[in-house]
This record gives C-alpha cells, structure tokens and sequence, in this order.
C-alpha cells in the first residue's frame, strides 16, 4: 500500500476498462493496462486516462514485469474466453485448432507468471466456468454469479487470492437497462418466432423476458440477429449495444471507441462490473481490517 494508502494494481488483458470502472470511487489505482487490442486500450484510456496503456500481448512480458515485484498491490484480469468457450460447447471440439488451444493455454500460462513475478497480495482473473479444468492443480477460484449484484445472471469463474465478496440483492432486471427506441429489426427476427430458452442456439431465436434478469451478453455478430431478442410490448427486437453495455454495468458517460462491431465484442468480453465491484470492495475491506 503506496501513495496515501491506495492499492496499486495492474490490469491484464484489460480491453474496454472493465475493472476499471470497478474499481470507481474505491482507494484502488491501476497505473497499467495491457492488451494487445489497441481499439480496446482506446476505450481504455478515454474514460481512464490516469492508466498507462501498454500495447502488447501478455504471452510475451511476463519477465518484463518481473520488476513489478513489490511494486504491486493487486493484479486484476480478464483472460480471453472466446477459444474455451468453443472447446466446452462443442463436443467433437472441431471448430476448435490444436494450435488455437496451445495459444489460448499459454495466455492462462502467461497470466499466471506475472502473477507468481509480481506477488501481489490480492489477485483476481475473470473468465467462463470451463476454465476450471485447465488451471495448475491448488490453484484458488470462486464461481460468482452476477444475478446478485446487476441486472445480468452471468456466472463466472474469479481466479485468484481474494475475499469472499458480500451476498448480493440487486433486484435490477433487463427491463432496467432498455433504452427507447428507435431500434433496428433484422430479417431472422421477422421471419421466425423466438422461443424462452436459456441457452443459444442456432435453430431458434431466444427470448428474453424485460422482466427477468438477462442470461447473458451476446457478441455483436450474426449471432445477435438470431439470439439477442427482446421483448418490447409485441415488437420483438435485437438488444442494443447501448443496452448490453448497461447489463455489463459500463456507466452512462461511458465513451467507447471503434466500429459497432468491436465495441459489441468489446462489451462482451468485459467483466460484469458490479460483480467486479463486489469484489474490489471485498478486498478493500479486508485491507482495512488488516491495517
């Protein structure tokens, strides 16, 4: 603890700022954020311009940071998921490459370096439950689910040495982070009647209920044309970006850089900030004790 008793952090694979937003308000700075998505790390250091950005892949400086050692309060991050995520949905893992694995393991592995260089008190990576079976073996998590503390029902595995953050009981539903229109209606929707499911799928669209809390936040892509549909009195409609931004917690000011399409991708690779909140102040409390 540095500079009037802030915890300092860095963050890893930081795209869009989201435990940077988290972290709003709370005696935590972070001095640096990598990723090697310089339309994410724009983003980043529009609305968080006190952050250093560093354009960079984590899989190649884990040694570099290794002069963080003592420097470094907390490392935060949230580990690619898009190759994992494939692995654990398809069964015969044929849209998924021997290579595109080994590199996606040696991210996990990257991430986990610094961490063990650094030896930070508190530590934190986000990513999909499957990620589970591929950590070295003792190595701490917690599942967590974003129904407690925003509008999203997300569960996610946190990895690292952190708190228990408190229960949660936000009552926030999607109906709380739908904007008026207009909104834009693509051929699938019309064509086709959507059905309530809680998974994806590509033989119907799902259908999200205003009154419930959303199951996710679906990329901008040709998926969201089949999937992300919503309730809006009878016109049955796409989820926003705007709108899928609010689930994942991003404030109202919030300034996002690039095409739809990366800032779609960008908001759903984020961590659902208020669960990220949680458990920043989780540990702030546990500093607090511990002083």
């Amino acid at each position: 603890m540095r500079n009037g008793g802030e915890l300092l952090a860095i963050d890893l694979c930081g795209g869009a700022g989201g435990w940077a937003c988290a972290a709003r308000g709370l005696p935590i700075r972070i001095i640096a954020a990598i990723d090697y998505d310089i339309t994410a790390l724009t983003t980043y250091q529009l609305n968080h311009p006190h952050v250093q950005p560093i354009v960079a892949d984590v899989r190649n400086i884990p040694l570099a940071v290794s002069k963080l050692r003592s420097k470094v309060d907390l490392i935060l991050g949230g580990i690619p998921c898009e190759t994992i995520s494939k692995w654990r949905d398809i069964a015969d893992h044929s849209k998924v490459t021997e290579k595109e694995l080994t590199n996606w393991h040696r991210t996990l592995d990257a991430c986990m370096e610094i961490v063990k260089e650094a030896q930070p008190r508190w530590w934190c990576l986000e990513d999909v439950n499957a990620i589970v079976d591929h950590l070295p073996i003792l190595t701490p998590y917690q599942k967590i689910d974003a129904a407690g503390y925003g509008p999203q029902r997300r569960e996610r595995v946190f990895v690292g040495e952190f708190p228990k953050p408190k229960a949660g009981r936000d009552r926030r539903v999607l109906a709380d982070c739908l904007r008026r229109g207009p909104y834009r209606i693509g051929t699938r929707v019309l064509r086709r009647t959507p059905k309530r499911s809680q998974y994806f799928s590509a033989d119907h669209h799902s259908w999200f209920d205003p009154g419930r809390k959303s199951h996710t936040v679906c990329a901008w892509s040709s998926r969201r044309d089949v999937d992300s549909v919503v309730v809006d009195g009878d016109l049955r409609r796409q989820l926003e970006w705007q709108e899928a931004a609010a689930l994942q917690g991003f404030p109202d000011d919030y300034v996002f850089f690039g095409p739809p399409t990366a800032v779609g991708k960008h908001i759903g690779q984020a961590i659902q900030i208020d669960t990220g909140r949680a458990i920043l102040q989780a540990i702030c409390d546990e500093r607090e004790h511990e002083a």
